[in-house]
């Protein structure tokens, strides 16, 4: 009987993470010459599918279209999760090429630069999730929402496919307000640093615009115009700005300083009116950068070891900023961190007096994959590792799993993604 509680609270929980998941198309491009190239080198039409949740979702099973009268016209393929699950949010390029032996994310239909229809339905082929019609489109020229899933479509002559979208897309990538052994500047000096990083796929030269550490000053610092060779950041490509204070060090070091208390970012445009990009941030650990989990994507991390001037991909994750505690009179079940994690994560709860405690790891059927916690404990706070393997120490594959923790009458249920 127990047991069959367990998994009716585990199937309840994830019919209401699935049901609360919004997904929308977020930009495409109908007519590629030479905006962006796929796997193969071929440039080819592209859709973009962005998720703005808390938590990740898996595409496969859906359906995509260019026709809304035939929502069934392509099913994504469920055979590959790690390639088609969207982060939370972060983005999923599907390539419009009629080749769907090229891979799970290329798709069998074809955009028209004419004009047409894109529709993303749930795996039933009846609920739709996103659709919309277009007009004719401009060669290599994407059409998306400004900002990433609003209602307001803008053309972008600079398209970003798989980062958050830009009139100008150029993005404070990661930054540390307390640098006292990592990374020096060319001058051996340990300042601030914020990195920019060009979700475009053309250059763009930030010589000209202005950098602030007070968003009701967006004109705080000018980068001189004077060395575009080293303020045109490539596509793909970062840019690392010296917060600190000493512009006569070169063009990079810019006349400001970051707060390791909590403080402020802006870039603006050469108007000293336009935000390009601004975020407001708590207080900071030393030689700890703050950035996003993955390159452009709306999820901020911690990262113990930092990635100037590299992919955020690569950083040491150690905490998401994204706390979703459970509290029950004095019990407490914490979010797992880091949160997506490969190949451990760690899950902190804390007991209010002695009580016997389990805590356990199921999939997403409701079969347990392992017990961690099983014993009799004192009042206090805990910690317990899920290195990433079931009960006969095998490695599990990656999706999402759930934790359990029973203490008493106190139930509580967390939700982790393993990334493989």
């Amino acid at each position: 009987m127990k047991n069959l509680l367990v998994l009716l609270m585990l199937l309840l929980a994830l019919s209401n993470f699935l049901g609360a998941q919004t997904l929308y198309i977020n930009e495409f491009l109908a007519s590629n010459d030479s905006c962006l190239a796929d796997e193969y080198g071929e440039y080819d039409d592209w859709i973009e599918i962005y998720n703005p949740g808390s938590t990740p979702v898996d595409i496969g099973g859906m359906y995509i279209t260019d026709d809304l009268t035939d929502p069934t016209k392509w099913q994504i393929p469920t055979t590959a999760p790690d390639t088609t699950t969207i982060p939370a949010g972060g983005f999923l390029l599907l390539w419009a090429d009629k080749q769907p032996e090229q891979g799970v994310v290329h798709v069998n239909i074809k955009l028209s630069s004419g004009g047409e229809q894109i529709g993303l339905f749930a795996p039933d082929g009846i609920t739709p999730i996103d659709t919309l019609t277009f007009p004719a489109q401009i060669t290599d020229t994407s059409s998306g929402r400004l900002p990433d899933g609003s209602n307001n479509w803008v053309t972008f002559n600079n398209p970003s496919p798989r980062y958050t979208n830009r009139a100008i897309p150029v993005i404070v990538n990661e930054f540390m307000a307390s640098n006292d052994t990592y990374a020096p500047d060319p001058y051996g000096e340990f300042d601030d640093w914020i990195e920019l990083f060009n979700a475009g796929t053309s250059p763009v030269d930030v010589g000209g615009f202005y950098i602030t550490d007070d968003l009701t000053d967006p004109t705080t610092w000018q980068i001189p115009a004077t060395a575009p060779d080293s303020t045109t950041i490539q596509p793909g490509g970062y840019l690392v700005l010296w917060a600190d204070k000493q512009p006569e060090q070169g063009v990079l070091h810019v006349n400001l300083k970051l707060s390791s208390g909590g403080e402020q970012i802006g870039l603006f445009a050469s108007d000293g009116m336009t935000p390009i990009d601004t975020l407001t941030y708590g207080a900071q650990e030393t030689d700890t950068s703050y950035g996003r989990v993955t390159d452009g994507i709306n999820v901020w991390a911690f990262f113990s070891t930092p990635t100037i001037g590299a992919a955020n991909a690569g950083g040491v994750i150690v905490g998401i900023h994204q706390p979703t505690n459970r509290v029950i009179d004095g019990f407490v079940l914490r979010q797992n961190f880091p949160n997506p994690f490969n190949p451990s994560t760690i899950i902190e709860y804390r007991l209010p007096h002695r009580s016997r405690v389990e805590i356990s790891v199921y999939n997403v059927v409701g079969e347990k994959i392992t017990t961690l916690v099983s014993d009799v404990k004192a009042a206090g706070d805990y910690r317990v590792r899920w290195n990433g393997k079931n009960r006969q120490g095998n490695p599990v594959s990656g999706g999402l799993y759930f934790y359990v923790m029973k203490a008493g009458d106190f139930r509580a249920t967390g939700k982790m993604l393993l990334i493989k």
